[in-house]
């Protein structure tokens, strides 16, 4: 399990049945408190890693919402509300 960008809180609920079943471990890491040179190493190697998936479409965001820029105020009330499942994208016009 990899968590990124935990930027409303650091809570979460995981079934332990299932990782225990399936053997899986949970590895805790945070980039806020790494070095520069550290840190920039660890983007390029996820940036190989990780690319070639994203582009191929093995690894997709999760889009809960589009809306129009004019309702971003609508959007940041969703966030807020914990009621999106995924990103809200805003369209401009």
């Amino acid at each position: 399990m990899v968590n990124i960008g935990r930027l409303d809180t650091a809570e979460s609920t995981v079934d332990l049945d299932a990782l225990s079943y399936r053997h899986l471990r949970v590895a805790g890491v945070s980039f806020g408190f790494t070095r520069p040179a550290e840190l920039g190493a660890v983007i390029a190697a996820a940036g190989r890693a990780l690319l070639p998936a994203v582009a191929d479409g093995r690894v997709r965001s999760l889009i809960d919402t589009t809306l129009s820029f004019d309702t971003a105020a609508r959007a940041a009330e969703r966030l807020r509300s914990h009621q999106a499942h995924g990103k809200i994208v805003l369209t401009v016009p």
